[in-house]
């Protein structure tokens, strides 16, 4: 998840055309961007015909959401992501992230996303990794509750 395929094209008759490359190649792993090695890109042509078991998907979205809802977090079910962005208990996203990691949950401060107060949850993983996550959601949400 996060793997960017593509490409950007510069014009050789551009007078410093390699360092309007390397800037660009520089930028995009400074703001964070995730790009595909070129061996992934040249996997992808011999990968067109494949298809991805959304089930798989829909199921961790829902034991996730329907664990959330039921632990008290507000949420918005998505129907086409692969990640959640359920809202924070506390109005500092980064600090619950911080929460959740003591509890040995990996999340995404939603201000990264210009969505300050939520936070990002992707599924795209084991189906355990979902169940076996949501006790720490609601000790998470626990000891928010009690530092306000």
């Amino acid at each position: 998840a996060g793997e960017r395929i593509g490409y950007i094209a510069v014009s050789p008759k551009i007078a410093e055309a390699g360092l309007v490359a390397g800037a660009i190649t520089m930028t995009t792993r400074i703001l964070g961007f995730v790009n595909a090695p070129a061996l992934a890109q040249r996997a992808v042509t011999g990968l067109l015909d494949e298809k991805v078991d959304v089930d798989y998907y829909r199921e961790n979205r829902d034991i996730l959401f329907n664990g959330l809802i039921e632990a008290g977090y507000e949420c918005h079910k998505p129907e086409g992501a692969f990640y959640l962005f359920p809202k924070s208990p506390i109005s500092d996203d980064v600090a619950f992230v911080n929460l959740l990691l003591e509890e040995n949950v990996l999340a995404v401060p939603g201000s990264g996303f210009m969505g300050a107060g939520y936070f990002r949850l992707a599924y795209c993983c084991a189906r355990e990794t979902c169940e076996k996550a949501l006790p720490a959601f609601k000790r998470a949400l626990q000891k928010a509750k009690a530092a306000k």
